[in-house]
């Protein structure tokens, strides 16, 4: 009867060191796939964070142009109205083509 206990327990020894080297096989698999992929999230967060500052300085370069645009509307309108203006003078400046009798 004590050869049953012991080939039992030889047994579940047995399958207990299988279920712990299948157990040490699959995470020793796992592991780089689990690194590979830790490393892929942290270069996308970068890429991000990269994409993030670089839209900012579009907005801050879009604003400051925005700015410069009215400004230089702001001119050109001015410089549109010296323009009639000075066209004005210039009509009513001209000789004209007929010769006037004193």
């Amino acid at each position: 009867m004590t050869w049953v206990y012991i080939s039992i327990a030889i047994g579940s020894a047995a399958f207990l060191f299988y279920i712990i080297i299948e157990y040490l096989k699959a995470s020793s698999t796992l592991k780089p796939q689990a690194d590979y992929a830790r490393r892929q999230i942290r270069e996308v967060e970068m890429q991000t964070e990269v994409e993030g500052a670089s839209v900012e300085a579009t907005k801050v370069a879009m604003a400051e142009l925005d700015k410069e645009v009215k400004a230089l509307t702001e001119s050109m309108t001015e410089t549109e109205n010296e323009s009639a203006k000075l066209k004005t003078k210039e009509s009513r400046r001209r000789p004209t083509s007929h010769r006037v009798d004193e």
